[in-house]
């Protein structure tokens, strides 16, 4: 019960409270570049693509990481724990959410290019869902109010941070609050990453919204290409200057301890 419910912000509260806020000020902004000029294309592509899904979603957050040591990828749900169950589960939900669709509609033509397109962008998307709203605010609201108000307010910032590019606000908020709680299963982001979130997301957007119709195109392809490489190149690159850092301490104990 004590999980569920508490009181106790702190500095990290505020941080990510600015963050989330941060990200939905991103997506408003990106409310009078809705069109198809290159002027729209470009301006969407630094507020939501670079500014948001890389800057947030992979720099801020592996910075955070970095900071409060890597034991706060668990925390994050990056964890191995229970990842066999985690992906049984994530499989085994993915499939029955596929039956449901299928059920009510087979669309046609639904392996074409177009969608290709739009799926590798959906999937660059989905790691910035997963690292930022579904790992870092899920985690820090847990933390500051318990795991109910955490469920409620990740999901609330989930559904707000579609506002500037698909604005279908109760729907999205009904699907934060299924993923959130699915998450806690296992405590493990494997249990609704790639496949339950994927079938959902490529069906949401892709089928049942005309929000996907902007994104099955080469541009979004390759936008969706260089988030990905870019992404994993700065990891890489952390990674590195955190080696090259330590390698640094090392040398310069060992000289410290040789001069005395």
């Amino acid at each position: 019960m004590k999980n569920l419910f508490k009181f106790q912000v702190t500095k990290d509260t505020g941080i990510a409270a600015v963050a989330g806020f941060a990200m939905v000020a991103l997506s408003l902004m990106m409310l009078p570049f809705g069109g198809d000029s290159v002027r729209d294309t470009v301006i969407s592509f630094i507020l939501r693509d670079l500014l948001m899904i890389f800057g947030l979603g992979i720099v801020f957050v592996s910075l955070y990481v970095e900071k409060k040591g890597r034991g706060v990828l668990e925390e994050l749900g990056f964890t191995k724990r229970k990842w066999i169950l985690s992906l049984i589960l994530n499989i085994a939900f993915g499939a029955g959410l596929l039956f449901v669709f299928l059920k009510d509609e087979v669309p046609e033509n639904v392996i074409s290019m177009k969608n290709l397109y739009g799926a590798t962008y959906i999937l660059a998307a989905g790691i910035f869902e997963m690292t930022f709203i579904y790992g870092f605010l899920r985690m820090s609201f847990e933390k500051a109010f318990g795991i109910i108000p955490s469920i409620i307010l990740t999901s609330a910032f989930y559904s707000l941070h579609h506002a500037g590019f698909q604005p279908e606000f109760l729907h999205l908020f009904l699907v934060g609050l299924m993923y959130c709680s699915v998450f806690y299963i296992t405590k493990n982001m494997l249990v609704i990453f790639p496949f339950f979130w994927g079938v959902g997301a490529l069906w949401d957007v892709l089928v049942s919204s005309e929000a996907g119709d902007e994104i099955k195109n080469p541009v979004s392809f390759a936008i969706a290409l260089i988030i990905l490489i870019a992404s994993a190149a700065w990891v890489l690159f952390r990674k590195w200057r955190i080696s090259s850092n330590v390698v640094k301490n090392i040398d310069c104990n060992l000289g410290n301890a040789q001069e005395r």
